[in-house]
């Protein structure tokens, strides 16, 4: 499998990385200093800034380049022909052993790389500031707390290092140090100051590492955390074999090497917001914080599912937990670090939360559940949708909310000041309809006949008053609401999606919708806008850029509906949502770091406004690329595959996707589907058994199957690239060389040998 790493110069960047593991979150600059460490099991900074600077002979050694990685930043410095490298990272373990390792990933780690290829010896010294107190950096959209920056602490030094407790807080404890003794070190009640220095010989180069280990549970497990992370380079290595893992899972190619490495890191960045919380595994949608809205954990399922299915059922029994209302209504939120989490739900009966969260119940249960799932799933799906049946009045279902802001918007685009969408909201509505029609579904494969005709009855009466009560007479299109007052909304904005997306749209209003949203009105080189610019509320900015910024979260979902029609659009927007992420300048664009997915744009100059690392757009891209791409759909008869893709494409593919207890390789090649599960296919279909092969060069991807009497190998890749591939069964050897143009793909059929004797072939494709 192809590496991940990005390298720019420092001097193009404006910030670095946003890297997390179960138990951390931290934040870096451009030249890898860190910029704050949170801890998730008790929502708590233990590190404001760490700061270090490479000197030689009492001159800092400058940043020159930033390398990011999946597991890593670092940074190179140099001074002549002098080297340093300093690599920051947080500790990964595979998700299988991640709970019973707690201390391993409550750590900061830095390794430290000097080099010295001149003629003689000379000396290094390397200072490091470490504060303690939660520091609030212009440069990051989200600022701690003012309890958190208050923080003073107590140190005691020790022989190679210090422990540091929290004022009036002594079981907030963190180490600092590192294997060898430091030359100097001072503090006070705030901040840390140590300097170690190493000699180094003509052509010697020496790698060390710091540690900043912490633990709500005192000094002894902030120690026992420090002993266990000594060997940094091996806790890199692990880190690093678990990201590969992470990434083997659902791997799709494309003759499209951004959408390829968009996709890649999507994982990554779902990963890293994947958190331990004192009620359970979660994620924020606003990092490093506490807080789990119910909304965002609907839509990150749909792309969790597909890498970590596990945690998304966490997700789901945490919301089953302590996210229901008595009547079946989802709260908006919750903070997951209080012991009994209060629910917060703005004062409005109803909003997306709650058929969201039936969406991703039902996602979650044809995607990684069994029979038993659904049988547990399906009483909550049912117990939302009885709430949701209880708001409709007048055949719609409706949010009576009469202030503003996040008080008085039931919508996805709910941070909007001075501002109320409640009413009969289409896109609440659509969404309703939705859960009703997946409830139904669910009720008929659990043999229960009457609620599934209840629910089919409700969502179809539902779809018909959209059709008739929320149609603008103005647009052509549908309503943005229909308030309570009874004044009728026309606006035009990027929430028709939502009736298109849920099939609430027949054929003719569809592709009205979709040609409004596919202009230039909406349709941008980096993403879909929020609000038409003919609007009279439209600002490129204001809002959160909710009234005419870009969210690529929209940009997915317009994609995604328009795939079958024009699948050259899809690719579009998934070139377009990823762009930012390898801009040539990202420090042009502000709060953008590479290989990470900003959450939002000014709506004209397409300057990241938001977050640097959206928790919730990398997931969705996920979905897109499994979903809208591959044509994967799961559902309760079986598995679907339908891949579309653009004229000019002749291949796409996916190995490892992971459904239920398997892992199915799929690939389309020149009209025929290829697939090691039988599933349901527009495409001729042929079915065989998954072969092991291996490649010597992760440029290529290949998958084999074992057809009849044949073997077939697809190979391909996104660049020109050659390779030898390894195919063995049943104890027969075959070596096939291949060579790819970028871009390209071939289809190898080779005759299957049943005996177990040793045959060995070479060959090479073009």
């Amino acid at each position: 499998m192809r590496s991940l790493q990005y390298k720019y110069p420092v001097k193009k960047l404006y910030t670095g990385s946003s890297l997390g593991n179960l138990y951390a979150f931290a934040r870096l600059d451009s030249q890898s200093n860190v910029n704050g460490l949170w801890s998730s099991i008790d929502n708590q900074f233990y590190l404001g800034e760490w700061d270090i600077e490479i000197q030689n002979n009492g001159k800092a050694l400058d940043p020159l380049e930033t390398v990011f990685t999946p597991a890593s930043q670092t940074t190179i410095l140099i001074n002549g022909v002098l080297n340093a490298e300093k690599q920051f990272f947080l500790p990964l373990r595979a998700a299988s052993e991640a709970a019973e390792y707690p201390l391993h990933l409550r750590a900061g780690i830095y390794l430290i790389r000097l080099h010295n290829p001149g003629l003689g010896d000379t000396q290094f010294s390397v200072h490091h500031i470490l504060t303690f107190p939660a520091v609030a950096h212009e440069r990051f959209t989200k600022k701690p707390p003012e309890d958190q920056s208050r923080k003073r602490v107590t140190i005691h030094q020790r022989e190679n290092l210090c422990e540091i407790t929290t004022v009036g807080a002594p079981n907030e404890a963190r180490v600092f140090g590192s294997m060898a003794p430091w030359y100097s070190c001072s503090f006070d009640d705030k901040v840390l100051v140590a300097e170690y220095r190493y000699s180094l010989d003509a052509g010697e180069t020496i790698e060390v590492s710091f540690l900043v280990t912490f633990s709500p549970d005192g000094s002894g497990a902030a120690v026992d955390g420090f002993l266990k992370c000594q060997d940094a380079r091996h806790v890199l290595d692990r880190s690093i074999a678990a990201y590969d893992e992470i990434l083997s899972r659902t791997l799709i190619l494309t003759p499209e090497p951004v959408i390829n490495r968009g996709l890649q890191w999507a994982k990554v960045n779902s990963v890293r917001v994947q958190h331990t919380y004192r009620i359970g595994e979660a994620f924020t949608n606003d990092p490093p914080q506490d807080i789990v809205v119910i909304r965002d954990l609907g839509w990150y399922v749909l792309g969790a599912d597909y890498i970590s299915p596990a945690f998304s059922r966490s997700l789901l029994e945490l919301a089953e937990k302590y996210a229901f209302y008595d009547g079946g209504k989802l709260t908006e939120f919750i903070h997951a670090n209080e012991t009994v989490p209060e629910k917060h739900d703005y004062k409005l009966n109803i909003n997306d939360d709650t058929p969201l969260y039936v969406y991703a119940l039902y996602h979650h249960a044809v995607t990684c559940g069994d029979r038993d799932f659904l049988c547990h799933g399906y009483p909550l799906m049912k117990r939302a949708c009885d709430w949701i049946l209880s708001q409709v009045n007048d055949g719609l279902v409706r949010c009576f909310a009469d202030g503003t802001n996040v008080w008085g918007i039931c919508s996805w685009r709910n941070i909007i000041d001075g501002y109320n969408l409640t009413g009969a909201v289409t896109e609440i509505n659509a969404e309703c309809y939705h859960a009703l029609r997946l409830t139904a579904a669910v009720a008929q494969q659990l043999d229960q006949g009457d609620e599934a005709a209840h629910f089919v009855r409700a969502a179809d009466d539902l779809k018909k008053h959209i059709n008739t009560q929320l149609i603008s007479e103005k647009t052509g299109l549908y309503l943005l609401n229909l308030g309570n007052d009874g004044v009728r909304h026309h606006d035009v904005t990027g929430d028709l999606i939502f009736p298109v997306m849920f099939d609430i749209a027949e054929p003719e209003m569809r592709q009205r919708i979709l040609d409004r949203l596919m202009s230039e009105e909406f349709w941008t080189p980096y993403g879909t806008r929020t609000v038409s610019p003919k609007e009279w509320n439209y600002d490129p900015d204001f809002g959160y850029q909710l009234v005419g910024g870009v969210w690529p979260n929209l940009t997915a979902w317009t994609a995604f509906c328009v795939r079958n029609d024009h699948p050259e659009k899809l690719v579009e927007g998934m070139l377009n949502t990823y762009r930012l992420s390898e801009v040539e300048w990202p420090g042009d664009f502000l709060n953008v770091v590479p290989g990470e997915f900003p959450e939002r744009l000014h709506g004209e100059t397409f300057i990241s406004r938001g977050m640097t690392m959206s928790p919730w757009m990398p997931p969705t891209y996920l979905w897109l690329g499994v979903e809208g791409l591959m044509g994967v759909k799961p559902t309760l008869e079986g598995l679907e595959i339908n891949p579309v893709i653009p004229p000019e494409w002749k291949w796409v593919a996916i190995k490892d996707l992971l459904y239920k207890n398997e892992k199915v390789s799929a690939f389309l090649h020149d009209g025929t589907l290829y697939s090691t599960r039988s599933v349901i296919s527009k495409y001729p279909l042929k079915v065989g058994a998954k072969v092991n092969t291996t490649i010597d060069n992760d440029r290529v991807f290949c998958t084999c199957i074992a057809v009849d009497d044949d073997l077939l190998l697809f190979a391909a890749s996104d660049e020109q690239a050659e390779g030898k591939v390894t195919i063995e069964i049943s104890g027969s050897r075959n070596e096939i060389g291949v060579k790819l143009k970028a871009g390209e793909a071939i289809l190898i059929s080779l005759p299957l040998i049943r005996d177990k004797s040793t045959a060995e072939q070479v060959s090479t494709v073009k």
